[in-house]
């Protein structure tokens, strides 16, 4: 689910109800079956070849908008500047990330770090290619 959220996804957990407007991804052949909405079952194990299949399905690199959410509670991030997240990032950060985004819901704040690049690497590899 993380990965779907850093491709800009909006998920959340499966609660067992039907809602309106959205997708089932699910592994299991039951809740597929039963399911009243659209669903789409998984069959890979690795969460690559994953994507891979819902890249078939849905083309969803085209409609990524790569770290525009929140990978821990699904929200959509607001960017900030370093002077108002000054206090809650390490100083190295502070003195060479330029942009961040913080989560309005939890808290937590991302920067462009080197980890920002090796995600949208291995996203690149995965998709040949990525959108937002």
């Amino acid at each position: 689910m993380k990965k779907f959220r850093l491709l800009g996804f909006d998920t959340k957990k499966w609660n067992g109800t039907y809602e309106e407007g959205r997708i089932l991804i699910t592994r299991s052949r039951k809740r597929w079956e039963n399911y009243p909405g659209e669903s789409f079952m998984i069959f890979e194990d690795k969460w690559r070849n994953q994507l891979v299949e819902l890249e078939r399905r849905y083309s969803i690199s085209k409609k990524a908008k790569l770290f525009t959410r929140c990978p821990e509670c699904n929200t959509l991030l607001i960017d900030t500047t370093a002077e108002d997240v000054k206090d809650k990032i390490p100083e190295r950060v502070y003195l060479t990330a330029t942009h961040f985004k913080i989560c309005p819901n939890c808290g937590k704040i991302y920067w462009s770090g080197t980890h920002v690049k090796r995600i949208r690497e291995e996203f690149e590899r995965i998709f040949g290619g990525i959108g937002g």
